[in-house]
């Protein structure tokens, strides 16, 4: 190959770039990004969606089997929910309803999870860490994205509650 060819190759890729990035701001210029002011359609509601749902009263009505399923399907992949069972990836929660939050003996928990160890795993504290652990706890190691369903939580939690020496806890 000659300069000649060499030459030829590279106008070649430099017009094919130059020809790329042209329409590239060809279409930025006709069709900008610009954010509409209102959305161009509602989505509706999930079937069976609890809007305005409380944790309360969706634990009222909540199935501790579903929510061993679910926490099996879950949680069992990081965490156990046997009594005195040593901590894997996350901590045993046997026995965590009702307990300050972060205080697991033999687990060492994030900072930004530790920064919540005055207050308690109550019903309604758990059920926003496992709507968004993320968002109840930025900077968590917990990488699971949470459940937004409030009676998939509230299931989790009734579940939860029978883990205890006593059955169930608050």
């Amino acid at each position: 190959m000659d300069s000649h060819d060499a030459n030829r190759i590279g106008a070649a890729i430099l017009l094919t770039a130059l020809a790329a990035a042209a329409s590239v701001w060809v279409g930025y210029l006709a069709v900008p990004p610009a954010i509409p002011l209102r959305p161009a359609f509602a989505l509706p509601e999930p079937p069976g969606a609890a809007a305005g749902l409380s944790i309360a009263e969706a634990l009222a009505h909540a199935d501790p089997r579903a929510g061993q399923a679910l926490a099996a399907r879950s949680c069992t992949t990081c965490h156990s929910f046997t009594k005195g069972a040593p901590p894997t990836v996350g901590p045993d929660l046997f026995g965590v309803a009702g307990t300050p939050i972060a205080d697991v003996p033999g687990y060492i928990f994030s900072p930004a999870l530790s920064g919540h160890h005055a207050e308690l795993w109550t019903d309604e504290a758990l059920s926003t860490w496992l709507e968004s652990p993320a968002r109840f706890a930025p900077g968590t190691r917990m990488a699971f994205p949470g459940l937004p369903d409030i009676r998939d939580r509230a299931a989790v939690i009734a579940y939860l509650h029978t883990l205890s020496d006593g059955g169930h806890q608050p």
